[in-house]
């Protein structure tokens, strides 16, 4: 079994950082990861709001290019959530503790935690760290990691206009911040759309075309890409069979994409 607190400890060992938690590094994704770069690179964290398994194979046409990348040599793995929630759930990626551990539970935690994230720990031993995420949650590791960029949050529709906002800046560092050893960006479409009960074949649509182009911008960068949902997403119009604590499946998906795969040919 596979859990997304593994995510933190895994790149904490490709990079030489020490994090402590009790989950293990994923040692498929250690071997896949040197097999590509012995010499770590730049390695690029995007969490898909709401991505959960089940949603994943049903968009599977919509995100073609997400597919394309475990098609093309790329890994797969099915991991237990640790929230149903956005905040804890992340907070959970990034640390590799469970939510009562890292004490993060909204928006207002992260400043108050006294937790480290992977970010800030790698920026501890001179490893450069950069995250694109939502304002009220970027204010916090201002000053604690080398590029931070918070992004206003957008009601209704314009959670397409923030995704866009999220990838050109995402893009922005990988073409241009140099050295930066790990990106960190959060997209939000699809969960918006599962919350309104709006068109989900859209969202992902929209989720996948800002994907082909981070993965277009790694691929020129030659480093690794992983790419996972972060909480089951929360549906209307059916049960989603989501336990007392909304542990559920996601997706992670790793890759050292060429460029083949970026350029769509």
């Amino acid at each position: 079994m596979t859990s997304l607190l593994q995510i933190a400890p895994t790149i904490a060992s490709y990079f030489g950082v020490r994090l402590v938690s009790p989950a293990h590094p994923i040692e498929q994704i250690l071997k896949f990861a040197y097999s590509h770069y012995p010499v770590p690179h730049t390695v690029t964290l995007v969490v898909i709001d709401s991505l959960d398994l089940e949603l994943y194979y049903e968009l599977g046409n919509e995100l073609r290019t997400v597919h394309e990348l475990v098609e093309q040599h790329g890994l797969l793995f099915e991991c237990d959530t640790v929230s149903n929630h956005t905040t804890p759930a992340i907070a959970s990626i990034l640390t590799g503790l469970e939510p009562e551990s890292h004490g993060i539970f909204t928006s207002d935690d992260v400043g108050k935690s006294k937790i480290k994230s992977i970010l800030e720990l790698m920026e501890e031993e001179g490893k450069q760290t950069c995250a694109v995420i939502e304002r009220k949650g970027a204010e916090p590791l201002i000053g604690k990691l080398s590029y931070v960029y918070g992004v206003k949050d957008r009601e209704g529709m314009d959670i397409i206009e923030y995704d866009k906002i999220i990838k050109e800046h995402t893009i922005s560092i990988l073409r241009n911040v140099e050295p930066v050893q790990m990106v960190f960006s959060h997209i939000r479409t699809i969960d918006r759309f599962a919350h309104r009960g709006w068109d989900l074949r859209l969202a992902a649509t929209v989720t996948d075309g800002n994907i082909r182009e981070i993965v277009d911008a790694v691929a020129a960068r030659e480093g690794l890409l992983l790419i996972c949902g972060d909480h089951q997403a929360h549906l209307r119009d059916r049960s989603r069979g989501v336990g007392v604590r909304g542990v559920g499946k996601v997706p992670l998906i790793v890759t050292a994409p060429p460029r083949i795969i970026a350029s769509g040919s």
